[in-house]
C-alpha cells in the first residue's frame, strides 16, 4: 500500500519518485542542490510537472554542479529563459544561478552543503509516524530555522514550505504515511550512519 495521494490516476513518474526517491536521505551536493531547486520550482509547476522536465532541468544547469552553475553569465541564463522545453521564468532562473554562488560560499564553510545541511538536523532525519496525509504539516519548526538561514546566507526561493518539501523530498523528513510500504524502507534507510560524500 502506498501514501493516499498515490492513487490509479497519479501519473507513472510521480509515483516512481514516491516509490525510489522521496524519502530517501540524500548526501550528495549536486542532488541536494537539484533537490532545493526542483522544490522552489513548485511555486510555479507541481512536482509530476517537474518530474517530466526534471532531466531537461538537469542538463541545463549541468548536473548542478554548484560551482558551474555559479559562473554561468547573461549569455547562458537568457539562452535557458528563451528554452522553450524548460519553461522557467526569468526569476527562478536567476535564483538558481544566485543561489549556486551561495551554495559554494556554504561549501567553503561547512566542507560541503551536505555537512551544511544535515548538521542542521544532527545528522538525523526527522521521522514521523501520519495516519493521514491532512496531518502532514506544509512547513515545520525545522523547516522554518533553515529556511530563515538560507535567507540570511542570500538564497532566494527558500521559503520554509519549499524547504518543507526540499526536506522531504531529500529524506531530511520522513513523511510517508506509517501504512506506506515505503515508511519501513525508508526508516531503514534513516538508521544507516550519516555519511560524508
Amino acid at each position: 500500500m502506498r501514501c493516499s495521494w498515490i492513487t490509479n490516476s497519479t501519473d507513472k513518474v510521480y509515483v516512481q519518485f514516491h516509490d525510489e526517491c522521496w524519502g530517501v536521505p540524500v548526501y550528495d551536493d549536486p542532488q541536494l542542490f537539484e533537490l532545493l531547486s526542483l522544490a522552489g520550482l513548485l511555486m510555479d509547476f507541481n512536482w509530476t510537472e517537474i518530474l517530466k522536465i526534471r532531466e531537461q532541468i538537469r542538463e541545463a544547469f549541468v548536473g548542478f554542479n554548484a560551482k558551474q552553475v555559479a559562473e554561468m553569465g547573461e549569455k547562458e541564463i537568457n539562452e535557458l529563459v528563451s528554452n522553450v522545453s524548460l519553461m522557467l521564468a526569468e526569476n527562478r532562473v536567476r535564483s538558481i544561478v544566485g543561489n549556486a554562488k551561495c551554495i559554494v560560499k556554504i561549501g567553503e564553510e561547512f566542507g560541503s552543503l551536505s555537512c551544511y545541511m544535515w548538521n542542521h538536523m544532527n545528522y538525523k532525519p526527522i521521522i514521523n509516524r501520519f495516519r493521514n496525509a491532512r496531518n502532514i504539516p506544509l512547513r515545520s519548526p525545522k523547516a522554518e530555522a533553515i529556511s530563515k538561514d538560507l535567507v540570511k546566507r542570500g538564497l532566494r526561493h527558500v521559503g520554509p514550505v519549499v524547504i518543507n518539501s526540499f526536506m522531504q523530498a531529500a529524506g531530511m523528513t520522513i513523511d510517508h504515511l506509517i501504512y506506506c510500504f515505503r515508511h519501513k524502507e525508508c526508516l531503514n534507510l534513516a538508521e544507516r550512519p550519516w555519511r560524508h560524500v
